[in-house]
């Protein structure tokens, strides 16, 4: 195997362990902290949840954060269709990867980097959005 696409590998590898995994890691355990009464967690059943949560929170409890996430898929959407083809004219010009038979090689790195760049740069968004949808009391914007 060419010792650059090892490298680029590699790296991305790297960056994904460091970055990515930790920062859901931590997401993980904000969210399961919410959910740690053992008696509730017994009853686990669709109905059961929707009318805990319209009982607790109100009709629009299942809305919550909708609007940030929306807001937050148009530019993590154009953000990794942009950066996919940077990143493909970029992995082009690597001596090695311009060869044809590395084309799906090419399109595997420019996609997952894509998809690191664009979670990156869209993460805020992400963490208001997670947090709206977790919140135990709703509140409005206004507040």
């Amino acid at each position: 195997m060419n010792p650059t696409v090892l490298f680029l590998g590699h790296i991305t590898h790297m960056f994904m362990i460091k970055c990515v995994i930790r920062a859901c890691d931590i997401l993980i355990r904000q969210v399961a902290g919410m959910h740690s009464d053992a008696a509730a967690l017994r009853k686990c059943s669709i109905w059961h949840e929707a009318s805990r949560i319209v009982r607790e929170e109100g009709f629009g409890a299942f809305w919550k954060g909708n609007l940030v996430t929306i807001v937050h898929r148009l530019p993590y959407s154009a953000m990794s269709f942009y950066s996919y083809e940077r990143y493909k004219k970029l992995l082009g010009m690597v001596p090695g990867l311009d060869d044809p038979n590395y084309v799906s090689v090419v399109r595997l790195l420019g996609g997952g980097l894509a998809g690191v760049t664009a979670a990156s740069v869209t993460y805020p968004l992400d963490v208001v959005r997670t947090r709206l949808a977790t919140q135990v009391h709703f509140s409005s914007f206004c507040e």
